[in-house]
């Protein structure tokens, strides 16, 4: 297969001019420039697939169903309730849809945070890990990339006298112990395209010492934690440990380049040069922490001091990556007030971030890579004259034409699929508020 491109972003800082991409099976065999004599397909500009490395597949199923009032702990309880009504056949079916939304929107892998384990009463599955074989399943069946990020969870929350019991449907997320969490996890297993790694909900639902006998065990791997997303998680990690929370991480030697921390939106300037000297990585999620009142992302600011950040649409109040990458410049804009922010080169790294989420071999148009690209129209109004860089930008995701992954093509006709998903998913939604 040969793809000409008027344009390719071979890497986040190179776009180069009139460019043939060839593939054969999964990979890419040859990047040459070139006229498009002998292409299969014409795009105007070609890109790697796009990484969304935080995802909760369920959560799409509350866009614009929680209200605007309240908080992010009044969220939490509209979400609690949503959890409570899926079983295994319900998630498959849910989540391929919601891969699908992904896939048509540019993103080729996803990490999907994944602590929904058992039936509404806490009770294992038959498969204890029925509802993470769901998600793959769903991934394989949509065509996506997925990165099972299986979570620990176990307990329910934390004051300063302490960790308390699990309850309500957070029974539903947790294993006994490490031990236990370990043993289930164990039986997962990965394949070309699955990838399974550990996770940890946050330190209000494990403790330090739990977290550290769950990442120990993988030392090579990639692993994620939600982290200081709120005021009020701060204030009761102090009360109890007498630390702030990277202080504890790093104390315990487990904040390093594997660390993949999610969100940080309560972090101070000591904490930024402590991310950039340990090399761990933020995810910033920015639409999810405008709509939930989290607060500015720092990740425009840790892009600039020269950490690592990736991108997730996590909740899913949209899913469209150049979106995230947008406001993520945007949160900086006006946190400084100023319009310089970071360059458009960080804005297209931050979407190449499958590595954090086990996959290596994507995120470049470069003989050897994997053959997961996304092509975009500039045609499309959003983009209509503008510099084909500076696209991550401006596009959204209806600038998105084609999309490949493992060099067949995922994704095409994406305007008509875009309309009968959109069907089925409100369908879904609306059977299941009946009942």
């Amino acid at each position: 297969m040969k793809i000409y491109a008027q344009w390719a972003l071979v890497t986040p800082t190179d776009l180069l001019p009139g460019v043939m991409v060839s593939v054969e099976a999964d990979r890419i065999v040859g990047v040459e420039s070139k006229g498009p004599e002998g292409a299969d397909y014409r795009v105007d500009l070609l890109t790697p697939g796009y990484a969304n490395c935080h995802s909760h597949a369920f959560h799409r199923g509350l866009r614009g169903q929680t209200g605007q009032a309240g908080d992010f702990w009044a969220w939490r309880e509209a979400m609690y309730a949503f959890a409570d009504t899926l079983n295994p056949e319900r998630y498959f079916e849910f989540a391929t849809l919601v891969f699908r939304e992904m896939l048509l929107a540019g993103f080729t892998s996803v990490g999907e945070f994944h602590y929904l384990h058992h039936d509404r009463h806490g009770i294992a599955y038959a498969d204890s890990n029925a509802m993470g074989i769901a998600l793959i399943e769903a991934a394989k069946l949509a065509g996506i990339r997925l990165g099972l990020i299986d979570v620990c969870y176990l307990h329910g929350g934390l004051d300063r006298d302490g960790y308390r019991p699990l309850e309500g449907a957070q029974r539903r997320f947790g294993d006994q112990d490490p031990d236990g969490y370990l043993e289930r996890i164990d039986r997962l297993v990965d394949s070309e395209t699955v990838h399974v790694l550990r996770g940890v909900h946050s330190l209000r639902a494990v403790s330090i010492d739990e977290l550290e006998l769950v990442v120990r065990g993988a030392p090579a791997d990639p692993w994620h934690l939600h982290l200081m997303e709120q005021p009020q998680e701060v204030v009761d990690l102090v009360a109890y440990y007498g630390q702030r929370p990277l202080q504890l991480l790093e104390e315990r030697g487990v904040l390093d380049h594997n660390a993949n921390l999610v969100h940080l939106n309560q972090l101070d300037d000591d904490e930024m040069a402590l991310l950039v000297r340990t090399e761990a990585v933020t995810c910033a999620c920015p639409t999810t922490e405008e709509d939930l009142a989290d607060g500015l992302s720092p990740g425009a600011r840790l892009l600039k001091a020269g950490a690592r950040v990736t991108l997730g649409s996590d909740q899913h109040t949209r899913i469209d990556p150049f979106l995230e990458a947008s406001r993520l410049d945007a949160h900086e804009r006006l946190r400084t007030l100023k319009r310089s922010s970071v360059s458009t080169a960080a804005l297209w790294s931050v979407l190449a971030g499958h590595n954090s989420i086990g996959f290596s071999d994507v995120g470049r148009l470069e003989v050897g890579a994997l053959a997961d690209m996304v092509a975009i129209d500039l045609q499309e109004l959003g983009v209509a004259g503008v510099d084909p860089f500076e696209a991550v930008r401006f596009a959204t995701r209806s600038a998105v034409s084609m999309v490949w992954v493992a060099g067949k093509v995922v994704a095409t006709d994406i305007d008509e699929e875009r309309r009968s998903l959109g069907a089925e998913l409100a369908a879904i939604v609306a059977r299941w508020q009946k009942e």
